[in-house]
């Protein structure tokens, strides 16, 4: 790390007082991270009847800031062995992955028939499904093909992990003299290179189906706090803390209107026995439909915010054809791009869902589902009316084309959506889903087998719906869909200053935090960014790769309990600036660098 000052002509008087803490930071770093690929371990168990657990309260980081925050440790039980504790930060990102080989389809699943008589013996069955009948089938067909479906050599499956960062900092019991107190707190700061590090995504949400027929792709992400307690025998134990957020700088750019052009298409189908998508039906002599998607206002969209988006709907197809579009719909939506070249162009059964990680707009309350706030999704819909008499194509008397007039759609975006951001395994971006429903010509083919038996089911015997109290479908419908890339999706209206512009976090140029003692902030703040900067390592991040049967989709979070991992952020919101506020008002003496927020 000295070498690192040589590139400052004339060292500025604070930059003299950080040498020693520089060496000292260096030091620490090196004996944690001296081997270019730290191997991965897992926590090591506690001595038995010792139960700890850990709180931090801090705000998200932000590049070229310093925070602080504060850390809790709470032991109970026999924890006499109990020696240190160590407060530690890391970001790791992984990818996950299960697909279904191209040249090994997945067979037609055998017909299953279930009996829903009930006998009087059912009234005293006793179990967890007692209400649920078990289908009959041909028991050879059936094993054939589970023998196919769980083949695994006709699966590919790839579990990997990198790991950007991971400090940690001695709290107590390292080289001090103090009793270990068993109800521990103290302060503590982070200083947050210049480097641009990914947004903060919320790992509680975005589960999906976890085998079966399925084809799957994930990713998560998490930025976690963590206390590692270290016991006599040489044990140590790794207690979760909570996850905290990044919130990336995004240099501002021109907002220009802008127009996009997409080609409308049936969606995939999926059946309820093989979750790949299938094709729909093919109708050569179908209508086309096109839809042209402008922002008048520049398509910078910011979080929990609207944009205007107009619309005019294009169709060309055959003069014989009565086929008409009824509604437009618009959502914003993420989307993913993968970096792998095995996941490009692969689709997916189910989008996942992806959400940043933002204080609730809820009050929390003790259960495990209030802690993250799902407002309603804002799906504005138009009904469409064309503007002029269709017109014929020059030497083509057969096929005409319209438009339709105008729609006006305002677009509301999340206030916890994703901006864009390139990441390790995959690219994050935003947006709009377009669907169009279309009453179809009379003469156009089914989508699905399931739809034509249900429409021929109602309409079977019309004389009846007098004397049943529902009423036919009146109108056959059909859905064509596309999506219209939105150039970037905003954090917020405003955004700290920052002198230059943030390294990528996979540049080699990339600096990790590091973590500072908090009566130190007030002197690293008056330090020029540059000087600050150079205290921060360089990163060497690690990568794993999981061995065969070892691979999960989902590590980071338990999906059975959406209040864990606790987000700090929200802590740090609703109960460390709400004290220090009052405190203000009241003229008590507040120390400022707890409420500062990015």
């Amino acid at each position: 790390m000295m070498f690192v000052f040589l590139y400052l002509d004339i060292p500025s008087p604070a930059m003299l007082r950080w040498l020693s803490l520089a060496l000292v930071l260096a030091t620490n770093v090196a004996a944690f991270t001296d081997s270019p690929s730290p191997k991965y371990t897992e926590p090591s168990d506690a001595p038995s009847q010792c139960y700890a657990r850990a709180w931090v309260r801090a705000p998200d980081m932000v590049p070229g800031e310093v925070i602080t925050g504060d850390v809790k440790v709470k032991l109970s039980g026999l924890c006499t062995g109990a020696e240190s504790y160590t407060l530690g930060l890391r970001y790791k990102e992984k990818v996950f992955w299960k697909l279904r080989r191209e040249d090994a389809p997945i067979p037609k699943m055998p017909k299953l028939t279930y009996n829903w008589t009930v006998s009087n013996s059912d009234l005293f069955q006793v179990g967890p499904f007692q209400n649920f009948r078990s289908p009959d089938y041909n028991e050879t067909e059936w094993r054939a093909y589970e023998s196919l479906v769980q083949d695994k050599n006709l699966w590919s499956m790839h579990e990997e992990e990198r790991i950007a960062f991971a400090i940690k900092n001695p709290l107590a019991g390292v080289g001090k003299t103090d009793p270990l107190s068993r109800n521990f707190t103290t302060r503590f700061g982070v200083l947050v290179p210049n480097t641009n590090y990914p947004p903060g995504l919320d790992c509680r949400v975005g589960f999906m189906s976890n085998g079966g027929t399925t084809d799957i792709i994930s990713s998560e992400s998490i930025y976690e706090y963590f206390v590692e307690i270290g016991f006599s025998n040489g044990t140590t134990s790794e207690i979760p803390a909570g996850m905290t957020a990044f919130i990336p700088f995004y240099h501002s750019t021109e907002n220009n209107a802008l127009n996009i052009n997409e080609s409308l298409s049936p969606p995939p189908i999926h059946s309820s026995c093989n979750m790949k998508p299938s094709k729909p039906s093919v109708d050569s002599l179908r209508s086309n439909y096109t839809i042209e998607v402008s922002f008048p206002e520049g398509a910078h969209v910011y979080r929990n915010s609207s944009v205007n988006v107009t619309a005019i709907v294009h169709r060309t197809g055959y003069t014989n054809r009565t086929d008409i579009p009824v509604e437009l719909c618009a959502i914003s939506a993420n989307g993913v791009e993968w970096h792998s070249q095995e996941l490009q162009n692969r689709p997916q059964p189910f989008q996942p869902i992806i959400k940043a990680l933002v204080p609730s707009i809820v009050p929390v309350q003790h259960s495990q589902f209030s802690q993250v706030a799902f407002p309603a999704r804002h799906s504005p819909c138009r009904e469409i009316k064309f503007a002029v008499t269709p017109v014929h194509l020059p030497h083509e008397s057969h096929i005409f084309s319209s438009s339709s007039e105008p729609l006006s759609l305002s677009l509301y975006v999340d206030y916890d959506a994703v901006p864009d951001f390139s990441m390790y395994y995959q690219k994050l971006g935003h947006r709009v889903k377009l669907n169009l429903r279309v009453k179809p010509d009379p003469s156009e083919p089914w989508e699905t087998e399931f739809e034509k038996i249900q429409w021929e089911k109602q309409i079977a015997d019309a004389d009846e719906f007098d004397w049943v109290p529902w009423t036919p479908i009146q109108t056959r419908h059909r859905y064509l869909h596309c999506d219209a890339n939105i150039p970037s999706v905003i954090l917020m209206q405003k955004q700290g200053t920052v002198r230059s512009t943030p390294v990528h976090y996979l540049s080699d140029k990339a600096r990790q935090p590091v973590f500072v003692d908090s009566s130190d902030i007030a002197d690293l703040r008056l330090m020029l960014p540059e000087e600050r900067d150079l205290i921060a390592p360089l990163t060497q991040p690690s990568i794993k790769v999981f061995s065969k049967g070892e691979e999960l989709p989902h590590r980071y979070s338990n999906g059975n309990n959406m209040q864990y991992p606790i987000y700090v952020g929200d802590t740090w919101v609703k109960k460390v600036l709400p004290t220090a506020a009052e405190g203000q008002r009241e003229g008590v003496i507040v120390d400022h660098s707890l409420v500062v927020q990015g």
